[in-house]
């Protein structure tokens, strides 16, 4: 099956577009960083929270968790995917800062990523995909010819976020927080050991800074017309 890839930093909007870009052309949107979320969560859940992110890290890499023991199901009916820890959809305890601030630890543990890329690929097997993440184009889904790097400076991806945050009622962070949360957490994906935030070399690259989604959407669908 064909697999479009989408990656870039967080808040840039990749996952926004990518969920545009798969209902548009009637492929399956598989969000990575909603899988690795739930794993976080489903982590936080067997292990605590911890006094800190810190805290956290320590406690799960001591316990050894094995991913595929901690109850994950990522269902996929009508086309989209929900995100559930056993048989309850987790979709919006996900996106919470307490775990924004400890997904870092899940997404460094090979175990989880072979865990997150297995599932990946078995959607692939079954349907065309987007799958946006930071290393789908160049780990996950290397051999795709459809791959797109999305960017955004701190700056708008820190307003995008606040914005999103206040309109789930959700006020816990000022815009200045989480500009600086953005900024760190850019610099740690970029040096990760494993599942590093690049570019592919046949990225086709977007700044997303000055383009509302449609334009974005646009400029995919332009490209890869002629494929599809």
């Amino acid at each position: 099956m064909s697999v479009i890839a989408l990656d870039g930093p967080a808040g840039s909007g990749k996952s926004t577009i990518a969920g545009m870009l798969a209902e548009k052309i009637g492929f399956l949107h598989a969000d990575s960083g909603a899988i690795y979320r739930t794993i976080t969560l489903a982590s936080v859940q067997k292990l605590g929270s911890g006094a800190d992110p810190e805290q956290f890290g320590a406690m799960f890499q001591k316990s050894d968790l094995d991913p595929d023991g901690l109850g994950i199901r990522v269902v996929v009916s009508d086309g989209r995917q929900s995100n559930c820890i056993g048989n309850v959809d987790v979709g919006r305890e996900i996106r919470t800062p307490e775990v924004t601030a400890r997904i870092r630890y899940i997404a460094d543990s090979v175990n989880c990523r072979n865990t997150v890329n297995r599932l990946l690929r078995e959607f692939a097997d079954e349907t065309g995909l987007v799958a946006d993440g930071r290393d789908m184009g160049t780990i996950v889904f290397p051999d795709t010819p459809n791959k797109f790097f999305l960017e955004a400076s701190v700056q708008v991806r820190a307003k995008r976020r606040y914005e999103e945050m206040l309109g789930q009622g959700n006020s816990s962070q000022s815009l200045a927080e989480i500009e600086r949360d953005i900024a760190r957490r850019d610099e740690e994906d970029r040096n990760r050991a494993v599942g590093a935030l690049r570019k592919a070399d046949d990225a086709i690259l977007i700044d997303t800074s000055d383009l509302s989604r449609e334009d974005v959407l646009s400029r995919i669908l332009a490209h890869i017309q002629f494929r599809f």
